[in-house]
């Protein structure tokens, strides 16, 4: 889904929807032509045509009373017999909308087969607000659809009112995912910017092709500036690979993961865009430190094809090559050490004039630009921990011609709305084959949040650098945390700052410590629990499933039945199903608290239990009683071993959730201290959401056994320099959850953690804490773009967790006015309110004396008078 400008209906040759324009009313019945409602007879519904201010005549669709829990529980406006697709054809589909008091904030888009209710390829969601705003879905049909047998629809559940218009839907040509940044090879001889390295590392990245599993890829550049071996200019790239420089990735799933890093790559942050069919070859320099070393050169293609040829390298300069012909539009090339069969567990291999260009052979080294300048900062991730001190970076150049050069460009900082603020002209004369360094330093003093630090020279590409400003999370404890931990130290240690201090670790599985009947074993997951406490976390460990393949004699005709030939999920039900024996389970629990007694005291009870395949699923016939009964085996057991120790449990699904009800009507919260909820939320509003965590609050309240909820799982997504695009993130679940943009992520994870807090929950766990490769980027993790660079809501976080901490206590939700959302809470001593609206054109509010008014990322708003907006602000007390 990409907003963007639709063109006026009249523009459109399309005719694939009938008076999307909205403007036709033959039979002037108030009802656009070609148009009606659909949905379960009670549902009162209407649809009518009415003239807008800005955009004329528009269709208003409108519901005062909702009946849900039917097939037809929707507010449909749908178009019947007009719309016909053809199969293997893309199509797009534009339309502006916009919302007035929208229970649930949220709407769907489908192009439906009505002989067999089935889409055709488009199915979709977007989340719309109270200003007009345009959606673009692109889809290919996946059958042939004739007209009179489909229904067009867009609809939405609950009460409230969508207004709709400009709906166009066209036939365009096949969509191919294009991949960024890119680096134009027109009109250049190489494409690579500082492809000699004397701007230092900027624009390169590191990638280890053979680390296992999914989620812990190395996700920094490695190595260091070399002005000691070159082959031209006056700088190169040393990589050095042993157990000392590159500590073994971690990662806790789905087999636990401790993997030494023998193969590592060099490569550049950025696709060429190439044309198939077409000769490239791409070309570096190298040196080992000894001989007969084994030195890899690969080029990665978009499509995940991998080219690769192994040469042998000594300590003399060596010229290696690779040159391939292009299967898809964009590739990109690496070159680094492979000491997998190597007799020396260490090597060190410098890089210098590195070239990618056309043609089948290398042409003489040249840089992408005469006069090259790139920016660099020195905190890790550009990530800047004293306010007062504000921004630091330099600007370093290099001529490569043989006379004075003069360079010309503007550097530019823009804040979290993407506004300008602060701009800076640079004019340096630079000498033949001189490097300059220009620094610049306290930027924004005493400014806090996310910045966008661009360079743009007069000649040449530019250069984009994300930054954050925080004032660091000191505290040992936070409310917040991340399902799974960062595979790397450094990303522990900046999560740490912004008071994301949880890990939700995983690698506790039954068969990892016990494979085999008798003694236990805990060699595996041990370095992953202990590198996160040594790092001063706090872990949470997982018991995610509730057997081990000897422990359980599982229902295999059940299984097939539901897996049929999928190996993998055959595996997992194996694990998910019930004990043969409790005893056998009680003994595991016991053994693992006993284990991590004195090193961490939470303990989580299955993972999605009941409505997922991890844990006792109900598609093999499970039970809330069956899952109540191991989490009161579990919880005995817990309490028998460390009476303080905290035993989280519940059916881990959303609030509204059946078997949350259950458990919770079933006395399951008798076994547990805490009850946990996951959730992936929709794209429209937070707000939607609240009135289902507080009826799942008020049901604890009436069962007389409130506990504390811990939210172990939740993720809202968005990227706004996406690695490809059309651009999705993860899963259908985390796709569902995904953003326009990094703003509404940040606006989103406040608005949340706000409603959250107010209905009893006292932990948030993010997912996920994985990385990926270099130029793979997909936003998964929330918070970082490769080598830790910063999103907008890690700032956001950040300034979050100075305001909230692990003592707060939910005061009140304010009642007037009754258009603002406001949730007040004490803590630290302070009071802090979390504001914002959705409707627009609203009053200033006047800030009461003694407050400051702060905005998402921490700054204070001038001025007695503020006007809340979708964007939450704080209001704070002492």
């Amino acid at each position: 889904m990409c907003p963007r400008p639709a063109m006026p209906a009249e523009t459109q040759k399309d005719e694939l929807v009938f008076n999307g324009s909205f403007e036709q009313d033959a039979d002037e019945n108030g009802v656009p032509d070609g148009w009606m409602t659909a949905g379960w007879w009670r549902i009162k519904q209407q649809l009518t045509l009415v003239a807008d201010p800005e955009r004329g005549h528009v269709a208003k669709l409108s519901c005062t009373y909702f009946v849900p829990g039917f097939e037809d529980s929707h507010v449909m406006l749908a178009q019947i017999d007009r719309v016909g697709v053809r199969a293997g054809q893309w199509y797009r589909l534009r339309l502006w909308v916009r919302a007035e008091d929208m229970e649930f904030a949220i709407a769907r888009v489908a192009l439906m087969n009505r002989k067999r209710w089935a889409t055709v390829g488009l199915d979709d969601s977007f989340g719309p607000s109270e200003r007009w705003e345009p959606f673009e879905f692109l889809f290919q049909a996946n059958e042939d659809l004739e007209p009179q047998e489909s229904r067009f629809q867009i609809w939405f559940p609950g009460t409230g009112t969508l207004y709709v218009d400009d709906v166009t839907l066209e036939p365009i040509a096949e969509v191919r995912r294009q991949w960024h940044p890119q680096l134009p090879i027109a009109g250049v001889t190489n494409a690579l910017p500082n492809s000699g390295f004397e701007c230092g590392g900027m624009g390169w990245g590191c990638w280890a092709p053979d680390v296992p599993g999914w989620g812990g890829e190395v996700f920094q550049l490695l190595g260091q500036w070399d002005d000691q071996r070159l082959f031209e200019g006056r700088h190169s790239w040393k990589l050095t690979l042993s157990p000392e420089t590159l500590p073994p990735c971690y990662f806790d799933y789905l087999e636990p993961i401790e993997s030494p890093v023998q193969f590592l790559l060099l490569g550049h942050e950025g696709w060429v865009p190439v044309e198939r069919g077409e000769s490239y070859v791409f070309s570096a320099y190298v040196a080992a430190d000894r001989p007969h070393v084994a030195v890899p050169v690969v080029i990665w293609q978009a499509d995940g094809r991998l080219l690769q040829q192994t040469f042998t390298v000594g300590q003399d300069w060596t010229r290696l090559q690779l040159a391939f012909t292009a299967e898809t539009d964009f590739a990109c090339g690496f070159v680094g050490l492979d000491l997998r069969r190597a007799k020396e567990p260490e090597s060190t291999l410098w890089l210098d004039a590195t070239q990618w260009e056309r043609g089948t052979e290398p042409s003489p080294y040249r840089p992408r630009e005469p006069l090259e300048a790139r920016m660099e900062t020195t905190e890790s991730g550009n990530i800047f921990k004293d306010p007062q001190a504000g921004l630091a970076f330099h600007l370093r150049a290099f001529n490569t011609t043989e006379t004075t050069q003069t360079l010309k460009g503007t550097l530019t900082l823009l804040d979290y709305l993407d506004q300008p603020v602060w701009r800076q002209e640079v004019t340096q004369s630079i000498e033949s084959k001189q490097i300059v360094q220009v620094e610049h330093d306290h930027i924004l003093a005493g400014q806090r949040g996310f910045f966008r630090l661009q360079w743009q020279p007069q000649d040449g590409i530019g250069q984009t650098l994300r930054c954050a400003v925080i004032e660091p999370s000191q505290e040992p404890d936070s409310l917040f945390g991340m399902n799974h931990a960062f595979p790397w130290e450094f990303l522990l240690r900046l999560s740490h700052a912004a008071g994301i201090r949880w890990w939700r670790d995983w690698s506790v599985k039954w068969h990892v410590v016990q494979p085999q009947p008798g003694e236990f074993d805990f060699h595996i997951p041990d370095p992953q629990i202990d590198r996160t406490l040594d790092a001063q976390g706090q872990v949470l460990v997982l018991l995610p499933f509730p057997s081990a393949p000897w422990a359980t004699m599982p229902d295999t005709k059940k299984i097939e039945a539901v897996a049929g030939n999928d190996r993998y999920l055959q595996q997992q039900l194996i694990v998910a199903s019930m004990p043969e024996r409790l005893e056998d389970f009680a003994a595991y629990v016991r053994a693992t608290v006993e284990h991590y007694r004195g090193r961490t005291r939470v303990f989580e009870i299955l993972n999605e239990p009941l409505h997922t395949n991890y844990a006792l699923p109900f598609s093999l016939d499970y039970t809330t009683t069956d899952y109540i009964s191991l989490l009161k085996t579990a919880f005995e057991t817990t309490r028998a071993v460390d009476p303080v120790c905290v035993v989280i449990g519940g059916i881990a699904g959303p609030p509204d959730l059946k078997w949350v009800s259950e458990f919770i009507e079933q006395d399951g919260l008798r076994w547990c201290d805490a009850m946990s909820l996951h959730l992936y939320p929709h794209r429209g509003a937070p707000d939607a959401y609240e009135g289902a965590f507080q009826a799942c609050w008020e049901q604890m309240k009436a069962k007389g056994s409130t506990r504390p909820i811990w939210v172990t799982e939740i993720g809202y997504y968005g990227d706004d320099d996406p690695a490809f695009t059309p651009f999705n993130v993860g899963d259908d679940a985390m796709n569902r959850a995904l953003r326009p943009n990094e703003l509404r992520v940040s606006a989103d994870l406040v608005k949340f953690a706000a409603i959250l807090l107010a209905t009893g929950t006292r932990r948030i766990f993010y997912h996920a804490g994985t990385c990926e490769a270099l130029n793979q980027n997909s936003a998964g993790n929330i918070f970082f773009e490769y080598g830790g660079a910063p999103r907008k809501p890690y700032a956001a976080q950040a300034a979050l967790s100075r305001l909230l901490g692990p003592d707060v206590e939910f005061v009140r939700k304010w009642t007037e006015p009754t258009w603002l959302q406001a949730f007040e809470f004490r803590s630290r001593g302070r009071t802090v309110t979390v504001l914002w609206t959705r409707k627009t054109g609203v009053p200033p509010l006047s800030i009461p004396q003694g407050c400051q008014a702060l905005d998402l990322m921490g700054n204070r708003i001038a001025g007695a008078e503020t006007v809340p907006t979708d964007v939450p602000a704080y209001w704070v007390q002492d």
